[in-house]
């Protein structure tokens, strides 16, 4: 079996045969939807309730007008540092995987222009550039459980059977049996694809690394392993990359209680997540049959987007002002990259390392996230300080995968649909100042976007510190913030109902930022 040994080189095989990635799944939405709130230390430690609020380079995200609350040209740089843990628990065992290390959260400035005609009716403009982290993807997760239930192998098996694939697409010429081993594997998993679409490449890869064996009937098969066994089943994710924004703002001052303004928004992902799901089989059974699994996944995303949002803030009182806003949907045009490989042992036999030397390639595909819209209040104690609340509506039902015409993509959308719902988010802040002082304390919730019947995401909790001090035109702001939220996931990532139980994970983040401002 040494001939399906093979490594991963520098020297990538591409051809158009490999334009099928690995399907996604109504989870990975979740990908374009997150936002670790980021941006300067000030709009951190209050939590991000800042859509009545204004004069902050972050609240720009929220609304727009807030650039018109700014007297004067501002400049501001934040770093982040970033401690996230995850512990998970599956079969009643628990893991824990930390990553901790610095961010780029926020860099960006606003300049006012004044107009000095006091008749007037737009007493000010405003242009700023802003730049944010919005999600730092690094991430690293591990479970691991002792199973009673479904074997790793059986994800192939099923998959192999319920499409009845061909046998002379998961063995090609009868590679596996041909001994004089003049095939060329790799371009045997590339037409795999070509032939029989992932289901067909995954059924490839299954045979030629000795999991399945071929049934009687062409498009039937059998395991190779032991299916009444328990497993010692363990995966670990680690992921790496961003997403970021860019946003060019537009405000005004209209009279002296109204402001308006507009954002153009570039969005950029760079996301790439490492899987390796892998099994020990307790009674492997006898000589040939497989005793160990190890199925690796590596899949690199990538593309950019576009979105706007508007929004106005209205001077109710002294001391009061309400705003509100709407963010656009984005709209994303991505690719993906994916490799693959299996490490197996097989009892009383050579192990089989079977890394194909391909990358497949995904088409262009889009995706649209949902809008929402934000209602604000912000009360002004006395100059000496203030409360704010913003609330924002925004239902993830309305996540899309495009081409809807792809049968693919119509089955991901119609699965979107059924498992998640509309959600509100309220995030609470206050600033006290004490001379040159300025003391903060924030609280975030936002419900899951899942129905409970299909809780693949908790509730998420957040709540924050921060204290800036003022050195004449300029300030030094430092924020501390927490939050808490669980997810599920599973050994390996299916389309539909998971035949595997889930694992579930406590996300814990705990963000320290530091911002520069300076007015000029």
């Amino acid at each position: 079996m040494n001939k399906h040994f093979y490594t991963l080189v520098s020297s990538i095989l591409l051809t158009a045969a490999a334009t099928y990635g690995q399907e996604p799944t109504p989870t990975d939405i979740m990908r374009y939807n997150q936002s670790d709130l980021n941006g300067t230390a000030r709009f951190r430690g209050m939590s991000g309730a800042f859509g009545a609020v204004g004069g902050d380079l972050s609240s720009l995200s929220i609304n727009p007008a807030g650039g018109a609350i700014f007297n004067h040209n501002t400049a501001a740089f934040s770093l982040s540092y970033l401690d996230r843990s995850n512990k998970s628990t599956y079969y009643g065992n628990k893991e824990k995987e930390n990553y901790n290390g610095l961010d780029l959260g926020q860099m960006g400035a606003a300049f006012v222009f004044n107009n000095y005609n006091e008749n007037a009716t737009m007493k000010k403009f405003t242009i700023g550039l802003n730049y944010e982290s919005t999600k730092n993807m690094r991430n690293d997760v591990f479970f691991r459980g002792m199973s009673n239930g479904n074997s790793l192998g059986d994800y192939f098996l099923n998959m192999a059977n319920n499409a009845k694939v061909d046998h002379n697409i998961s063995n090609p010429q009868g590679i596996r049996e041909d001994l004089n081993n003049n095939f060329n594997y790799d371009q045997g998993y590339s037409d795999a694809a070509y032939y029989g679409g992932y289901v067909g490449q995954q059924s490839f890869l299954a045979y030629q690394s000795y999991i399945l064996n071929q049934g009687q009937g062409n498009g039937s098969y059998t395991a190779n392993y032991n299916q009444n066994s328990r497993y010692d089943q363990a995966r670990r994710l680690s992921t790496s990359g961003f997403s970021s924004k860019f946003s060019g703002n537009f405000a005004a001052q209209l009279g002296k209680k109204f402001y308006v303004g507009a954002n153009l928004n570039l969005h950029v992902i760079d996301h790439t997540q490492s899987s390796m799901a892998s099994e020990v089989i307790e009674n492997p059974g006898s000589k040939g049959s497989i005793h160990t699994m190890n199925y690796f996944n590596e899949m690199y995303t990538y593309g950019t987007g576009f979105s706007f949002n508007i929004g106005a803030i209205g001077q109710l009182t002294e001391s009061l002002r309400a705003g509100l806003s709407y963010q656009s949907p984005t709209w994303y045009s991505l690719k993906d990259e994916l490799i693959q490989g299996m490490s197996n042992s097989i009892v009383g036999e050579s192990p089989v390392n079977f890394y194909p030397r391909v990358v497949n390639l995904s088409g262009s595909y889009r995706v649209k996230t949902p809008s929402h819209f934000t209602g604000s209040l912000a009360y002004v104690i006395n100059k000496k300080g203030l409360i704010s609340v913003d609330y924002t509506y925004k239902d993830y039902s309305n996540n899309k995968f495009k081409p809807t015409s792809d049968d693919t993509y119509y089955g991901l959308n119609e699965g979107i649909n059924a498992m998640m719902t509309g959600t509100s988010e309220v995030r609470i802040g206050g600033e006290y100042l004490i001379n040159q002082v300025s003391l903060r304390a924030g609280y975030r919730f936002e419900q899951s976007p899942y129905k409970d019947e299909f809780k693949m995401y908790g509730d998420l909790n957040s709540f924050s510190a921060g204290v800036g001090y003022t050195f004449g035109s300029s300030r030094l702001d430092l924020s501390y913030s927490r939050s808490h939220q669980t997810y599920k996931t599973h050994l390996v990532d299916t389309v539909g109902p998971s035949a595997y139980a889930a694992a579930d994970i406590k996300n814990t983040n705990n963000f320290v930022s530091l911002t520069y401002n300076i007015s000029f």
